[in-house]
């Protein structure tokens, strides 16, 4: 029932749109049609029978937005369209179709009906520039002739708190809003406050006066983002990609929100298809699942093959976008035990050839490698046949093992030492040497059997170590920092205290 007078807040008053509307214009339309004339009889059918009709021309996009309360303060956005992108915005649209000639003007009122029939007023509300404040609808006037199409570029959801479910309701009604006359049939309780349709009525107006509507269209639902019921599924990614084909492969997934009791992780190829392994407890937070993998259909691929993995949700059936996971062929010896086996069988090892005083006559020896100035370890070390002693001790000439002249050109090589000419020429050191050191080829022996007193007066010169290689210049470093102590040997050498009661 209109209202007869309205004060300046009360909402304005629409003409109620549904069912029962359009067949009482339709009765009126057939009654004109009995007293006109029977030329006049003939445009009129031929009206009812051409009756332009509305269309849905851009069904709105289902998934990816989020329907916002009032009390956030901030734009509800704006419903895309199912074809929108990135780079190319598009909103709903819809389209008159069907001859206009006769028609004047087309009324669209725009509002939120439930998902599933009976198509029942939402409490949610429209809001955007062509919706009237408070009132939760929108309402377009278009002229055919100019155009027959019709975007809604600022058409936004706002989603209504629970306490204030009955009052938005009860303002739909008292505005004649009810497409499909459902009246006071159900409650709010089964309602579902996740999804909604936007139902288009549509009235005609005629130039010779008369009025006509069209019955309710209705669009595909829109889910809110936020509920994880109706949410778009979005698989994030894997920590990894590739698995044997015996299956049995634990992997953690990343994902959007999703309800661990109705999910399930779907891989397939051509006809193939099967589940991954999850329990409700492998759900993490609705962020993440760790699952196994299941075995593929042939067990015995002799080279990779790609399968799809989806995430698929129970109630509604709605699938992600597909992820490429591979599968490879079976591998009886995954850490490759066996080949690094093969690999170690093959390799020969050989040792590094070393000098020891077992294996090299003293004469042969420069003067720091004689037997009691080597480590326990230099002596155990074994030369290999054939190796040269010397040649490893960093000697620029080979030396030839077999050649009775190696001892002679040993020496020569010492004696070119211009540090060991100043020891020489010390006097006390020369003191201490045994006549026979003057004695030719005897020589060889007094250096190869040098005592620890060569090495405390060697620390005193001045050198040039550049012809040492590592090994001599670092046990020099260690014979000239620890020298040996006098009398170490002897056990009379021991420093003896003098006491009181001694005379």
């Amino acid at each position: 029932m209109a209202h007869s007078s309205r004060g300046a807040g009360a909402p304005p008053a629409f003409p109620r749109r549904g069912r029962g509307a359009a067949c009482s214009l339709a009765s009126k339309s057939s009654r004109g049609v009995s007293s006109q004339s029977r030329g006049g009889e003939t445009e009129m059918l031929e009206r009812l029978l051409n009756k332009p009709r509305l269309v849905v021309l851009e069904e709105p996009k289902e998934r990816g937005m989020r329907f916002r309360y009032e009390c956030e303060g901030r734009s509800a956005g704006s419903i895309l369209g199912a074809s929108s992108s990135e780079t190319n915005k598009s909103q709903p649209t819809i389209e008159i179709q069907g001859p206009i000639d006769h028609l004047k003007k087309v009324t669209v009122t725009v509002s939120l009906v439930t998902k599933d029939p009976p198509h029942r007023p939402h409490p949610h509300c429209l809001v955007g520039k062509d919706c009237v404040n408070g009132s939760g609808i929108c309402v377009v006037t278009l002229n055919p002739h100019s155009s027959r199409r019709h975007s809604f570029v600022n058409l936004g959801i706002q989603c209504v708190r629970r306490k204030e479910l009955d009052a938005s309701l009860e303002k739909r009604r008292n505005l004649n809003i009810d497409p499909f006359q459902t009246g006071h049939s159900k409650g709010i309780e089964d309602m579902d406050m996740n999804a909604v349709r936007l139902c288009f009525q549509c009235e005609f107006d005629w130039e010779d006066g008369r009025k006509d509507c069209l019955s309710p269209v209705v669009s595909n639902p829109i889910y809110d983002k936020k509920a994880t019921t109706t949410s778009q599924l979005k698989i994030g990614r894997f920590n990894q990609y590739r698995g044997s084909c015996t299956g049995k492969t634990e992997i953690y997934m990343l994902c959007d929100k999703v309800q661990k009791d109705d999910i399930e992780i779907i891989f397939r190829r051509g006809s193939w298809k099967a589940s991954g392994e999850f329990a409700q407890t492998d759900v993490h937070r609705q962020i993440a699942i760790v699952f196994k993998t299941p075995p593929y259909q042939d067990q015995d691929i002799t080279e990779e093959v790609e399968v799809s993995v989806v995430l698929r949700r129970l109630s509604d059936q709605m699938e992600s976008e597909s992820v490429t996971f591979t599968y490879l062929p079976h591998n009886p010896d995954p850490y490759e035990v066996n080949r690094k086996r093969k690999i170690k069988s093959d390799i020969s090892f050989s040792e590094k050839p070393c000098v020891t005083a077992e294996s090299a006559p003293a004469a042969e020896l420069p003067f720091h490698l004689h037997p009691a100035m080597m480590s326990p370890n230099e002596r155990l070390c074994a030369a290999q046949p054939g190796a040269s002693a010397l040649g490893e001790m960093g000697y620029s000439e080979p030396q030839d093992s077999n050649n009775d002249s190696d001892a002679t050109a040993i020496l020569n090589q010492l004696l070119e030492m211009p540090a060991l000419w100043d020891m020489i020429s010390n006097p006390g050191l020369t003191s201490t040497m045994p006549p026979s050191f003057e004695q030719g080829p005897e020589a060889n022996a007094v250096f190869a059997n040098m005592d620890g007193n060569f090495n405390q007066n060697f620390g005193t010169y001045t050198q040039d170590f550049s012809h040492y290689n590592d090994l001599q210049f670092n046990m020099l470093v260690n014979e000239i920092q620890n020298p040996q102590p006098e009398g170490r040997d002897s056990p009379s050498g021991a420093l003896q205290v003098k006491t009181e009661d001694e005379p």
